[in-house]
């Protein structure tokens, strides 16, 4: 049998009912299965001999603050010996608590109901993109997402928001360019899940919701921003009535200003990103101390007032610090971070795929962008990846970044090339990934 006669009865096989979506469910079992094994061996401290979840030992704080709600009803982390209300978002810890007290306490179960719920929305998101679309196009769209190891490791990760987080923002840009019938209610409802899994995307889903006004032309496309703001006074006026404190913005999280302090210094150059730069939180145990700070607005205010004096007394180092960033988001070849500057960093071979494929993206959009042909709304892919892609990593310019932190955005990327092969219909791709009349 020819290669080609193998393609076309996959291409058959495919596009029977649900033989696709099994096939999909089936190959991530699997994946899921071998990921968790492999998981539950390096960290023998997240289960027990069985192989129960110990949700008290999840790595980011995130068992901490999972603890503090179920033993004191009250959700907050302790950092330098005091108490933080409002640096963690809730989608995370909430869903495993519910998971863990209600259907499973199985590390190898909850990693399996959390990324099989996730996918499967993936995969209806995809499958109604576009009406003319077939089984060809959502089965590429699913390679990209999960063919790449290191993007896979984050997406099923538990502890860490961009176990969620990669999830929605691939489900945000397919939203936000599909035609679907309940769309600015789509992109709402992500955009809100997005605002109250990660303190560091309040940039992204206050901006978006701004852009579909101008973007889109349905009728209740204010609807996004509605309930963006919502969120923003839900988690505001919870946090009020507790701590008599409305997180909002760039101060909405004590632990971005955290972040802050280990960057705006003049350290930081010398050892980013070949050091982790938590090696500088003595730092702010010792501010604290010296300061006799008392709580985490106080320690919030006095840490952005540094950071600010730093950025504004010694710009240089800031624009050297930018620059190290950007090389990290897109030409570093080498794993997250170490803790000693002696331990080993090694090359992560995913990570050349993953930024090949993104600096070709941005090589797409910035033709695309400052090209006189196309119209308005051929160009809305190329706005909404830009604006995206923008917001997304302003924070992470602010403070600091690692690949791990990147692996949302690289999965656009493969999507928004993808999707600029399709405008142009190179290889001639439209015959093949639309449904035949």
């Amino acid at each position: 049998m020819t290669g080609k006669k193998k393609v076309l009865i996959f291409l058959r096989l495919i596009e029977k009912k649900y033989i696709l979506f099994f096939l999909y469910l089936f190959g991530l079992s699997t994946s899921i299965y071998i990921w968790s094994y492999f998981i539950s061996l390096e960290n023998s401290h997240v289960t027990d001999e069985i192989g129960n979840l110990k949700i008290y030992n999840l790595n980011n704080m995130f068992g901490v603050y999972i603890k503090s709600i179920l033993e004191e009803g009250i959700p907050k982390i302790n950092m330098f010996s005091m108490d933080f209300y409002y640096s963690m978002r809730p989608v995370l810890p909430y869903f495993l608590i519910f998971i863990f007290e209600n259907i499973s306490t199985n590390f190898f179960l909850i990693i399996l109901i959390k990324n099989i719920m996730m996918a499967i929305i993936i995969y209806l998101v995809i499958k109604n993109y576009k009406k003319d679309y077939n089984n060809l196009f959502l089965f590429i769209c699913l390679l990209l997402i999960f063919y790449n190891p290191h993007n896979m490791h984050t997406m099923y990760d538990i502890g860490s928001e961009e176990g969620f987080l990669n999830y929605l923002l691939i489900i945000l840009f397919f939203t936000v360019l599909g035609d679907y019938k309940y769309k600015s209610l789509a992109v709402g409802t992500t955009l809100s899940l997005i605002f109250f899994t990660k303190e560091s995307m309040f940039i992204l889903t206050f901006i978006v919701p701004l852009i579909y006004l101008f973007l889109e032309k349905k009728h209740n496309k204010y609807l996004p921003l509605i309930m963006i703001i919502i969120s923003n006074l839900a988690w505001g006026s919870y946090h009020y009535k507790i701590q008599n404190y409305f997180p909002l913005g760039p101060t909405g999280s004590a632990k971005n200003a955290v972040n802050l302090a280990i960057v705006y210094h003049k350290d930081f150059n010398s050892t980013y990103p070949r050091v982790s730069p938590d090696i500088y939180h003595y730092r702010t145990e010792n501010l604290i101390k010296e300061k006799n700070i008392k709580n985490e607005k106080q320690l919030m205010e006095i840490l952005i007032d540094r950071s600010l004096k730093f950025l504004k007394e010694n710009p240089f180092d800031v624009i050297e610090g930018v620059f190290k960033k950007v090389y990290v988001i897109t030409l570093s070849p080498f794993k997250d971070t170490r803790q000693r500057i002696d331990d080993a960093n090694p090359i992560r071979f995913s990570n050349f795929p993953n930024k090949t494929l993104f600096n070709l993206s941005l090589i797409f959009l910035f033709i695309n962008i400052f090209s006189k042909g196309g119209s308005f709304t051929e160009k809305k892919i190329d706005y909404y990846y830009m604006i995206i892609l923008i917001t997304y990593f302003m924070p992470y310019v602010i403070g600091f970044v690692y690949p791990r932190h990147c692996t949302a955005m690289y999965t656009l990327a493969h999507l928004y090339v993808f999707f600029n092969l399709i405008k142009t219909n190179k290889f001639n791709i439209r015959k093949y990934i639309k449904i035949s009349n």
